[in-house]
C-alpha cells in the first residue's frame, strides 16, 4: 500500500477525540514525506488550526497544522501529512487551491493534526432503529433517493476521529448490511460522540464523495447531530 494512502487511512479510522471539530488520541504519526521548510508570510486561526503560507525559495505554499504559536517572518519546518486540492475552510471562509495538512517539526513542534483509536468490535445483533429512521442497510438500499435529505440512524459509535479536515469523523454500525456496507460516517463540524455509545445521529445524506488517494464513500453523512 503506497504510503501516502497508508496516512490517510491512519487519518481516517485511528482516533477517539483529541480536541476540536468533532474527531479522537495521542500516538505518534508516520510522516507522508522528508522535511520541509519555509518562511511565514501570512497567518490565519481558525478550526482548531492555524493556516500559514509560507514562502519557500519563491514557491508560496499554504499549510494548516494544529494550533501553533507562529509569526510573520519564523522559518517552519513541517512534515506534510495529506495535501488537498481545492479545499474550503467554513470556519475562514476562504478557499484554497491547495492546502497541505502538515506537523510542526523543531523549534515550532506541534502535536499532529492525525490522531485516532482502532474502531471497537461490535456484535452482529441489530440495533432497534430511530423512530422516523433507517437502518444502515436501508440507507445503502435507498441512497440514490435519499441523496440530499435529512437521515436519521440510531448505532454504535465505532470509531471517531477530530480535527481531520475541519470536521470530526463519527463511524456507526447498527448490526445490518453487508460487509463494506455495514458502517457510516458522520461528519459534524463542532460535535463528537463517545466510542461505545449508541446513539442516534442525524444530518444530510450524500453518495460517491471523493476525498482523493483511493478514499471515496458510497454514502457519507454532512452536517451531523447527536442525540442519545
Amino acid at each position: 500500500m503506497p504510503l501516502r494512502r497508508l496516512l490517510v487511512l491512519m487519518v481516517l479510522s485511528l482516533f477517539s477525540y483529541i480536541g476540536q471539530a468533532g474527531t479522537y488520541g495521542t500516538p505518534a504519526v508516520t510522516s507522508a514525506g522528508p522535511s520541509q521548510s519555509g518562511t511565514v508570510l501570512e497567518t490565519m486561526e481558525g478550526g482548531g488550526y492555524t493556516y500559514m503560507k509560507l514562502d519557500q525559495e519563491g514557491k508560496m505554499v499554504w499549510i494548516a497544522v494544529r494550533r501553533a504559536n507562529v509569526a510573520v517572518g519564523d522559518k517552519v519546518e513541517y512534515v506534510e501529512q495529506m495535501r488537498m486540492p481545492n479545499f474550503t475552510s467554513k470556519t475562514l471562509k476562504k478557499s484554497f487551491d491547495e492546502i497541505v495538512f502538515a506537523s510542526l517539526h523543531g523549534e515550532h513542534a506541534t502535536v499532529s493534526p492525525v490522531q485516532a483509536v482502532p474502531e471497537i468490535a461490535v456484535g452482529d445483533e441489530p440495533i432497534e432503529k430511530a423512530e422516523g429512521g433507517y437502518t444502515i442497510a436501508e440507507v445503502f438500499a435507498n441512497r440514490d433517493a435519499l441523496k440530499g435529505k435529512l437521515v436519521k440512524v440510531r448505532g454504535r459509535v465505532v470509531k471517531v476521529s477530530q480535527a481531520i479536515m475541519n470536521r470530526n469523523w463519527i463511524h456507526l454500525k447498527d448490526g445490518t448490511g453487508e460487509k463494506g456496507r455495514d458502517k457510516i460516517v458522520f461528519r459534524s463540524e463542532d460535535q463528537v460522540a463517545e466510542v461505545g455509545s449508541i446513539v442516534t445521529a442525524e444530518g444530510r445524506l450524500e453518495t460517491e464523495k471523493d476525498f482523493g488517494y483511493g478514499y471515496r464513500y458510497e454514502v457519507l453523512v454532512e452536517d451531523a447531530s447527536f442525540s442519545n
